[in-house]
């Protein structure tokens, strides 16, 4: 099994390692437009994934009103007999369950695999992001109660964390406007950490923050059912990637959503079906786009950073960390598996190769891609 084990004295930012999105949703219930994994989150852990993209609603079932983990773009807000609750739905006022669902796992019985993973290979940790969940102060308080001390209890910037000092244990962050509004107490625990998006078409790209608590990332899905769409999209969002933040997480998603209106036939067709596209023989797709959304940003950026701090006389370890200037490090996916986890870890192979070649040739990036 891959995973963080192998870079006990690297940074969380150096490394590439496998996210799922929508982790919780799968189960025999859900249809073809709804599922999006095939295996539990126990199983994507021991098949190689490490972050986990959750999102959590009381859901009514036969055994009562459950955390559940949800698939779709709005929650139904219903008052019964039983109590408060949110049915998944396509707009918040109506439910329409044709592309919505839920998973079949609780979110006690995700924490518990979560916890015991760690506990069984002490050398990996791994990350639950929590999103659009219908209610967080809930949510935060399974966390601490589930993980016990197995939960990682610090406050740190994550993003320059070393892996040895995270491993062992399950990371859990929050959205930064849910965080927010958390009670003052579970925003005062260690650990209940924020998680902020960097990434924002309309109003201008947040700024790094090298002393915040929590994770920053820089990325967007592509909300698209097309692989040559999605490949362009994801590469024009790498290449937006901040210029002056080394430490940046990039998230890639390579993932077809379903996006209704487009290609109105395939409307109703499988995300599973249209996702084995992503995943074409050797699974080189992957890796191509991968390498090129690095090359962009290191011809782009630090070709010209290294010829200034070459002539300001800089040394080279502060040139090399210039190097890896902004890198996809989470790569999400749906429907995991080992095959496609072992892709993905291996991706830290390239990076180890084409950070070396930069090394030896600082003036001249462009040629050594």
């Amino acid at each position: 099994m891959a995973g963080f084990a192998a870079f006990p004295n690297k940074r969380l930012c150096d490394v590439v390692f496998p996210g799922t999105h929508d982790a919780g949703i799968y189960g025999p219930e859900l249809g073809g437009t709804a599922k999006t994994q095939s295996l539990s989150l126990g199983e994507q852990a021991a098949a190689g994934v490490r972050y986990f993209d959750l999102r959590i609603a009381t859901i009514k079932t036969g055994n009562g009103l459950e955390q559940r983990a949800y698939h779709a773009p709005a929650l139904k807000k219903v008052s019964g007999k039983e109590g408060n609750y949110q049915k998944p739905s396509l707009t918040s006022a109506v439910a329409i369950g044709t592309f919505t669902g839920h998973g079949s796992d609780r979110l006690s019985q995700m924490l518990d695999q979560a916890r015991s993973f760690v506990m069984q290979n002490a050398g990996e940790f791994l990350i639950l992001r929590f999103s659009k969940c219908g209610d967080m102060q809930d949510v935060v308080n399974q966390c601490i109660l589930k993980l016990g001390d197995e939960r990682f209890a610090q406050n740190v910037n994550l993003n320059i964390a070393s892996i040895n000092s995270l491993q062992g244990k399950v990371i859990t962050i929050f959205d930064q406007g849910d965080f927010n509004k958390l009670s003052p107490a579970s925003k005062a625990t260690p650990g209940i950490l924020p998680v902020k998006a960097m990434f924002n078409s309309e109003e201008g790209h947040a700024t790094y923050e090298p002393y915040k608590w929590g994770l920053q990332y820089f990325g967007k899905y592509s909300n698209t059912r097309s692989t040559d769409k999605n490949i362009r999209k994801q590469l024009e969002i790498l290449s937006q990637g901040p210029v002056s933040s080394p430490e940046m997480l990039g998230m890639m998603y390579w993932t077809l959503t379903t996006k209704i209106g487009e290609k109105l036939l395939k409307t109703f067709e499988s995300i599973q079906v249209r996702d084995r596209k992503m995943w074409n023989s050797g699974q080189q797709a992957l890796v191509k786009a991968w390498r090129a959304g690095v090359r962009d940003h290191i011809v782009a950026r630090a070709g010209h950073q290294h010829r200034q701090w070459l002539a300001n006389g800089y040394p080279p370890t502060a040139m090399g960390r210039s190097a890896k200037s902004f890198m996809p490090n989470i790569i999400m996916m749906d429907f995991a598996d080992p095959d496609r986890c072992a892709t993905i870890w291996n991706l830290n192979l390239t990076t180890d190769d084409m950070m070396a070649r930069m090394g030896n040739d600082l003036t001249n990036v462009g040629s050594i891609l």
